[in-house]
């Protein structure tokens, strides 16, 4: 009984697929982005917050991930979002 259990359950899962969550509106994207580049004091020193940036700007980190890679990422996308405004 437990395995046929378990056969289900994990079956669901396998056809289920990906979940994706409901597009942002480019309005509301950029409010966030906004938000998230005035939570740093501009040091860029909380890889976390770097890589929050970068994942929501572009939806996927880099393939060589660095701390100071993410650090000049995050920085640059923030300088440009600012100077876009």
């Amino acid at each position: 009984m437990r395995k046929i259990l378990l056969t289900i359950f994990s079956v669901t899962f396998v056809f289920i697929g990906t979940i994706n969550a409901c597009p942002l509106e480019e309005e509301d994207q950029n409010k966030m982005l906004s938000e998230l580049c005035t939570m740093d004091d501009g040091d860029w020193s909380s890889n976390r917050l770097n890589e929050m940036i970068i994942l929501f700007k572009f939806g996927k980190l880099p393939p060589e991930k660095s701390n100071k890679g993410n650090r000049m990422l995050a920085a640059l996308t923030c300088s440009f979002r600012n100077y876009k405004n």
